[in-house]
């Protein structure tokens, strides 16, 4: 008897900043029950966490940075106002860069892409090629709070304004199933009170987030929300809890998984 092959396994990781750290725990849990990942597509942090997934980093090491990583160690703040941002993200870069140096998204062990917007088109843009560190830092280009990246003709920021989780470039990279990761979660708490520029800019990106992801979501065989309360996306610190979130949530879902996968 023939042996069935099985169903090739699609990870997509979301947007979402500070939150974004769960999906480190989400990836222990799956590594750790040996369930395979053959592909992987991230947005923002969900291209940071899965780069340095897919170029090669243990998961150990990745969760040890991150948990040390607070708001000096990423935000290099350069109000300027050609490249349409607070935060220059150098600082960014160079937490990440010594994990992963220059490796491309084609030498990568695990297949991976990386999406951004190209705010002069409208239009989302997948990084299947070049320098994996170049992917993140366009994806991760929060609108206003970080440096716009210009590329060519390209003017590239936060790919969540257009996908908050890439689905569709898990099954373009051919996958059966696509396991989403949300970071973020479904409909913002109502629990809300004015808290400064930035707690009103978080506040209108999650609205208009949430109802850009209400319809695309549904592509995913599963989603896997880490349950994180009000956690801010522009407050790094505390990492670790949003890590445990991460794993506590895939670990509840490991009967889903495994039936989805089967």
């Amino acid at each position: 008897m023939a042996k069935t092959q099985r169903k090739k396994i699609g990870i997509a990781l979301g947007s979402g900043g500070a939150r974004g750290f769960c999906h480190i725990g989400v990836l222990q849990v799956l590594e750790e029950n040996n369930i395979p990942i053959d592909c992987i597509s991230g947005c923002s942090m969900g291209s940071i966490v899965g780069g340095c997934y897919c170029a090669g980093v243990p998961l150990e090491k990745l969760k040890s940075v991150a948990e040390k990583i607070n708001q000096s160690v990423v935000l290099d703040i350069n109000i300027s106002y050609s490249k349409c941002g607070l935060v220059k993200g150098r600082r960014a870069v160079n937490v990440i860069k010594p994990l992963i140096g220059e490796i491309n998204i084609e030498e990568c062990p695990i297949p991976f892409r990386a999406t951004a917007t190209d705010v002069r088109s409208g239009t989302l843009k997948v990084f299947d090629s070049g320098k994996v560190i170049d992917a993140m830092r366009a994806s991760m280009s929060i609108p206003v709070a970080f440096h716009a990246v210009s590329s060519g003709n390209e003017i590239l920021v936060d790919g969540g304004i257009l996908e908050r989780i890439p689905i569709d470039c898990c099954k373009e990279m051919g996958a059966d199933v696509v396991i989403a990761v949300d970071a973020l979660g479904g409909v913002p708490s109502t629990d809300f009170e004015p808290n400064g520029l930035f707690g009103m800019l978080e506040r209108s990106y999650l609205l208009m987030d949430w109802q850009n992801c209400r319809e695309n979501i549904k592509k995913a065989d599963l989603v896997i929300v880490p349950e994180q309360g009000n956690r801010s996306t522009y407050r790094f610190k505390d990492n670790a809890y949003s890590i445990e979130c991460g794993r506590i949530a895939a670990e509840e879902m490991l009967p889903q998984i495994f039936e989805v996968i089967a």
